[in-house]
């Protein structure tokens, strides 16, 4: 007969019971049925009678004192846990993205630190079941620590962005829930005292303080200083060519050479872009002796030459388009040279003939637009309801519409999704560009409330008027 001694002493400070068999440790006990599991690994027979003192020993408590609270532990296990693996999703959602997807080195950095910050957050939520029950596990408590830290640093870092503009975001709900998590979860690992075992804490308290300025340094970094201070810059240049005369019309063969250069060192996108030719007529007075003050007065307004002599009456159009493609991706160091060809008749009154290129960029390095904004949107095809106002009488226009996204995913996820229109519209007379970045509104058209162009990197270059005198066409030999 195994005549084993039993030895179970008294209840600690958490109902948890340590048991000795023949004096070696055989585990710990928080009930009967837990007691008689550790006895059976222990080689103690099934059927030992607990109530034989010659075999069983009660320290400090008899056999019915099991003061362990486990519907209250349980409860504490299962919220520990379930806050920690969902505050892990949350971060692995929303680093994934840039961790993959961002731009820049620093920008995949940072989304790899909230990847690796729900990792660990997941080894936590393992822990929880360890720190909350026999603690087998010397470290338990400190990884338990660490991943309500890091829930609360990174709840904190995502309504402090939040709080810049205090917009209805789907995430804000889960914000504000892990943020109360995170206090709550802090209290409990305070009672636990969870931090005692770490053998250096101080310098355990260090690496996590560090850790974490290091996280907040890095979003600054790639969301704020890099995309703020890399030289963004580009050249937009229309040139006129050689002209040349058809020999069997009247008319005259004009190319326009056009140019977009990226000097700069940031990747962009080109929004949108459009050249045009005009023909210009003026009156023209030989007696005029000096200016006119109204003449001036109006040509300062309008941001033309004034001219003794001439004055301009009227613009005409003669030739327009688009230069690169809508969504273009233009690398630094990148030459896109392309050539026109405007046919001019002979014979009118134009005086100069002029040509001007314009283009909108938006910075790489700063947000990225979705595959909806390469599909075109023409006016005169469009459903009723226009994703913007436009004015009476509305020109014929060809718009680029999607969604723009932030190159650092935490500020995508505290705002309400912006959208960017471009528009190129034509008129009898004139052509231009024109955009905009805002929310939608209630109507599901861009809101009035417009984006700072500046916050996403978008900028017009115009290349200036490049002229010639029309005779100079006309002269031309064939």
């Amino acid at each position: 007969m195994n005549t084993r001694r039993v030895v179970v002493e008294a209840p600690d400070e958490r109902g948890l019971r340590a048991v000795t068999v023949n004096g070696k440790p055989a585990g710990s006990a928080w009930s009967l049925r837990d007691l008689r599991k550790q006895l059976r690994r222990a080689g103690v027979p099934a059927d030992t009678d607990l109530a034989d003192r010659a075999r069983v020993a009660w320290r400090g408590a008899d056999s019915s004192t099991w003061p362990d609270r486990a519907g209250r532990r349980r409860a504490t296990i299962a919220v520990l846990s379930g806050g920690l693996l969902v505050s892990a999703f949350l971060l692995a959602r929303i680093g994934m993205v840039d961790a993959v997807g961002a731009l820049t080195f620093s920008g995949r950095l940072a989304g790899m630190l909230f990847v690796l910050a729900g990792a660990l957050q997941v080894v936590a939520a393992a822990a929880v079941f360890d720190f909350w029950g026999k603690r087998a596990m010397p470290y338990s408590g400190a990884v338990v620590l660490v991943g309500v830290l890091v829930t609360w640093a990174t709840e904190a870092l995502l309504l402090t962005v939040w709080f810049q503009e205090r917009e209805w975001t789907p995430y804000l709900p889960a914000f504000l829930a892990l943020s109360a998590w995170a206090l709550w979860a802090a209290w409990a690992v305070r009672q636990e005292r969870a931090w005692q075992g770490i053998p250096h804490p101080k310098s355990f308290t260090a690496g996590v303080v560090a850790t974490a300025v290091l996280a907040s340094a890095n979003f600054v970094y790639s969301s704020v200083y890099q995309p703020s201070t890399a030289l963004f810059h580009f050249k937009v240049e229309a040139k006129f060519g050689t002209p040349s005369k058809d020999p069997n019309r009247p008319l005259v063969y004009l190319p326009v050479k056009l140019r977009v250069a990226n000097d700069g060192a940031v990747p962009a996108y080109v929004l949108d872009s459009f050249y045009g030719v005009w023909g210009r007529e003026s009156a023209f007075d030989a007696k005029k002796t000096e200016l006119d003050q109204n003449t001036w007065r109006t040509d300062m307004v309008a941001q033309v030459d004034t001219e003794l002599h001439v004055q301009p009456t009227r613009f005409t159009l003669i030739g327009t388009g688009p230069v690169v493609a809508e969504g273009s991706w233009i690398a630094p160091g990148t030459d896109f040279i392309t050539d026109r060809v405007i046919q001019i008749p002979t014979g009118k009154d134009y005086d100069l003939t002029m040509t001007k290129m314009t283009a909108i960029f938006m910075r790489g390095d700063r947000a990225k637009i979705d595959a909806k904004y390469y599909v075109p949107i023409y006016s005169w095809n469009e459903k009723p309801g226009r994703y913007f106002e436009c004015p009476t009488p509305c020109n014929d226009y060809v718009m680029h519409f999607g969604r723009v996204r932030h190159n650092n995913n935490i500020i995508n996820v505290t705002r309400r999704p912006r959208y960017i229109a471009s528009t190129r519209w034509i008129g009898k007379t004139e052509s231009g560009l024109r955009h905009q970045i805002s929310p939608l509104d209630s109507r599901g058209r861009l809101s009035t409330d417009v984006e700072s162009a500046d916050r996403y990197g978008v900028d017009q270059y115009d290349s200036g008027f490049t002229t010639i005198p029309y005779t100079e066409l006309t002269a031309t030999r064939s």
